[in-house]
């Protein structure tokens, strides 16, 4: 009986244990999510505030241009909370076109980055893809060869949308910016909007004999006015 209260005693005592140290666990688990949490409220605020002093920087630097501006970008589609953001930026390169600024925009050749293409050739700017910009992580607008605005990623990679802005008055950062989109922009690998989009739809015609020009809208994210103005030149 002694040997059996013993037993009992030291399984209960292991159980006292193991259920303390269970309840240890889950109490840490939850405030490592908890930590875990926070730092992603605050890393999203960090990111939506670098993200909003870059896009400042480039429409300061527009609203100042009188010459020209030479813009490499990534082009990629904006997030629904940032669609204003980039329609305004639109209107001020096409006041700054008017004001007798020229406009150049260099993406990479991705079929992703065609909708970008069309809302920056609307602006009356000149657009033109290239498949070397494919490795470039920086991204850069020049204007008139006195400012360039630098937009840096958070991490490597294409689809890393720009975090954070720099503006810059030097006129070495602007001519070696300047040099390297010249190279890419005059490049025989360089295709304009225009020649891109038929490219693709074209692609998409062979693929797929008889597709609308409705399904190609959807695919490629743009209007319908634009594919039926491109297949027109077919």
């Amino acid at each position: 009986m002694v040997m059996l209260g013993l037993t009992e005693a030291l399984l209960i005592t292991e159980l006292v244990l193991l259920v303390v140290t269970v309840y240890l666990l889950l109490t840490s688990i939850r405030e490592a999510r908890g930590r875990s949490h926070l730092i992603d409220q605050l890393m999203r605020a960090t990111r939506t505030f670098s993200r909003a002093e870059y896009f400042t920087a480039v429409q300061e630097s527009v609203g100042e241009a009188t010459s020209y501006i030479y813009a490499a970008v990534t082009g990629t589609p904006p997030k629904e909370d940032e669609k204003e953001t980039i329609e305004r930026l639109l209107r001020q390169f096409s006041r700054a076109l008017k004001a007798g600024v020229k406009l150049k925009f260099l993406l990479p050749k991705d079929p992703d980055r065609l909708m970008m293409g069309y809302m920056y050739k609307s602006t009356g700017g000149e657009v033109r893809y290239n498949p070397s910009f494919l490795v470039s992580d920086m991204r850069y607008m020049i204007v008139d060869g006195r400012v360039t605005v630098l937009g840096f990623p958070e991490r490597s990679g294409l689809k890393e949308p720009t975090r954070k802005g720099y503006k810059v008055y030097s006129e070495g950062v602007t001519l070696m910016c300047k040099e390297k989109f010249d190279n890419l922009w005059e490049s025989s690998s360089s295709t304009d909007y225009d020649s891109y989009l038929k490219e693709m739809i074209k692609e998409a015609v062979a693929h797929t004999p008889g597709i609308s020009n409705e399904t190609l809208s959807s695919l490629l994210s743009l209007p319908v006015e634009e594919i039926e103005r491109i297949r027109s030149s077919f």
